[in-house]
């Protein structure tokens, strides 16, 4: 189902102006562990066995709540705590199972037509693919007042995602995509100021090489970041979608986006081995590592190379630049959420949602953060994690949401193509042109 971009942007503004009212903004599926694995045994003390008043109200009622996470990443190690307390203040027995992605994304769909029980579910933003299994949520949204707590745009986006505008899932595990840069290879180029437009990222990256260090990286699977966000900075995130769909490729502003990186690449501000990088190999052996300054791609990525970086690398972040031609400012941003969404086989909407709420609200949405290295969902959470603070005010004051690349990776069966000629493009072994015309010719 395709996103109705005049709603969003209805959604977006009511939600935008709602808020100012107020305020005066990779797993294999092969792991299905549960709860009980990780649970304290009720003999080892009074505490696990005794539930107040209130918890017995839920005594015999269960919950069955898959999850896209593995049992043993930092995701899913707090997520079984807030459950347990959930169990513990509710009576109500969770059976969570980690699927991993792979486990959702196969699994979820066919269980749920096979009639198999499955009350909540995580898993990546946008579930308009199924349909009906998922339920609306507005009245539990508005009953438990939970949007005033939330990032507007945040849910604006989630609710973009179907035709009719309604709420279907509660946004969680914020993400931003940008530049991630290196503060201290920052300073040594005598950078004070991060770059807001073009010539500005063109003059860091010449005091970076003067100083003798590499500006810029990035590996195959992340290659379409910069450029498609570059793209849709000249034409917007529609078109960019368009254009990866019905073709196009020698348009003037392919040309000008294509120009921009081979001018990056022939002026050496690419590393040398840009061109033969397979991920993780430009993130983990010279981003990581403080051999390169920058690297486009979203803010997982200091949970992803932390074994790697220590606790003394210095991260920080900023929004893609304004491009000269271009027809969107530092508003407009790749911004995205994993998500939760209750089945139609639910037969306790409200406790599942109380349990969403539970580790989306206060203690455990600031564990998730803090393990994750992540942005928290609650706006209440005012402590980011320190590697991310940067984010912070891009993220609230955005009000374009572009799509993941900026649209680039939206036809699946053209991306291995266009990832191929973007580390091409990168390494300086394609012009513009030539770009353009592989493109073309990989779109027919």
């Amino acid at each position: 189902m395709k996103k109705n971009e005049k709603r969003f942007a209805g959604a977006l503004l009511c939600a935008v102006l709602a808020m100012n009212l107020l305020s005066g903004c990779g797993g294999s599926g092969e792991q299905s562990g549960k709860t009980t694995e990780a649970k304290t045994d009720a003999a080892s003390g009074e505490a696990g066995t005794e539930k107040s008043e209130a918890a017995q109200s839920g005594k015999g009622e269960k919950l069955v709540y898959w999850s896209n996470w593995e049992a043993t990443e930092p995701q899913g190690v707090v997520i079984t705590k807030a459950v347990e307390a959930y169990e513990k203040e509710s009576g109500i027995e969770v059976d969570l199972e980690f699927k991993g992605r792979k486990g959702i994304k196969e699994g979820l769909i066919p269980a749920l037509d096979a009639d198999q029980q499955v009350d909540l579910f995580d898993g990546q933003g946008n579930k308009s693919n199924y349909g009906d299994r998922v339920i609306d949520l507005e009245e539990l949204v508005k009953s438990h007042n939970y949007e005033a707590g939330t990032n507007p745009t945040m849910m604006a986006l989630s609710r973009s995602y179907y035709e009719d505008g309604k709420l279907r899932e509660i946004p969680y595990q914020f993400k931003a995509n940008g530049y991630l840069y290196n503060k201290k290879l920052f300073r040594q180029a005598g950078i004070e100021t991060v770059p807001k437009n073009w010539q500005e990222f063109l003059d860091a990256c010449e005091k970076l090489k003067a100083a003798g260090i590499t500006p810029l990286t990035t590996d195959d699977a992340y290659a379409p970041q910069a450029f498609g966000i570059h793209l849709a900075r000249l034409i917007g995130t529609d078109q960019v979608k368009k254009l990866v769909k019905d073709g196009g490729w020698d348009q003037e502003a392919v040309l000008k986006a294509a120009g921009a990186f081979q001018d990056l690449a022939s002026k050496g501000y690419f590393s040398s081995m840009v061109g033969s990088n397979v991920w993780p190999t430009g993130q983990n052996t010279e981003f990581a590592t403080g051999k390169v300054a920058m690297y486009c791609v979203g803010t997982w990525l200091p949970n992803e190379v932390k074994g790697i970086t220590g606790p003394d690398f210095e991260w920080g972040f900023f929004n893609y630049p304004e491009v000269p031609d271009g027809i969107n400012g530092e508003n407009a941003m790749v911004i995205g959420a994993q998500s939760f969404g209750i089945t139609s086989k639910c037969k306790n909407p409200e406790a599942a949602f109380a349990l969403i709420e539970k580790i989306t609200r206060g203690e455990y949405d600031a564990m998730l953060a803090k393990e994750t290295i992540g942005l928290p969902a609650d706006k209440e959470n005012q402590s980011w994690p320190e590697q991310l603070k940067d984010v912070k005010p891009y993220f609230e004051n955005c009000t374009e949401i572009f799509a993941i690349s900026g649209g680039a990776e939206n036809n699946p069966e053209l991306t291995p193509a266009l990832k191929e000629n973007l580390m091409k493009l990168y390494a300086g072994k394609l012009t513009a042109e030539e770009f353009a015309k592989n493109m073309e010719a990989a779109a027919k």
